[in-house]
């Protein structure tokens, strides 16, 4: 009879290198899965609110003949008067925040002229593309502008 004294009792260092490898590789598999979904997330969310404010500003210019200005927009009580489906969170991108000096004011997320990353854009101009302000010179078009993580950007016009 042969007595075998050499018993296997674990796992070699090997065998725990290979696991832990496997595992390293699954969690980045599942992390990069889960940051693609929420960035996925975040543009649909981008989309939504450009196209919920187009089609609140062609509301306001069917019974008003102009759009807003960028101060109106901009402005929480001229919202809440003439635009009542229009809310903060729908100025605000997912990724704004209050550290955004360029498109924050009170501390309150507010759309920009130009486009900016992690903020929305309203640009407004007169019939002749010149500034307008609603008093000498009707506001007449305008063009609403999201950046989408990936660098793309969403961009919705005035039916005019």
């Amino acid at each position: 009879m042969k007595n075998n004294t050499k018993h296997s009792r674990g796992f070699t260092v090997i065998e725990l290198l290979v696991v832990i490898v496997v595992v390293c590789i699954l969690a980045l598999f599942v992390g990069a899965t889960y940051s693609g979904v929420q960035a996925k997330n975040r543009n649909a969310q981008r989309q939504s609110d450009i196209d919920t404010l187009k089609v609140q500003l062609e509301n306001y210019y069917a019974q008003n003949n102009v759009y807003p200005t960028l101060a109106e927009l901009n402005s929480n009580s001229w919202r809440a008067a003439n635009l009542k489906h229009v809310s903060e969170a729908n100025i605000a991108d997912p990724r704004w925040s209050a550290n955004i000096k360029s498109c924050t004011a009170d501390g309150q997320a507010i759309a920009t002229n130009v486009p900016t990353s992690d903020c929305y854009s309203y640009q407004v101009t007169g019939s002749d593309g010149s500034a307008c302000n609603n008093t000498t010179i009707d506001c007449a078009h305008y063009t609403l502008t999201a950046i989408l993580e990936g660098g793309q950007k969403y961009v919705k016009s005035s039916l005019n």
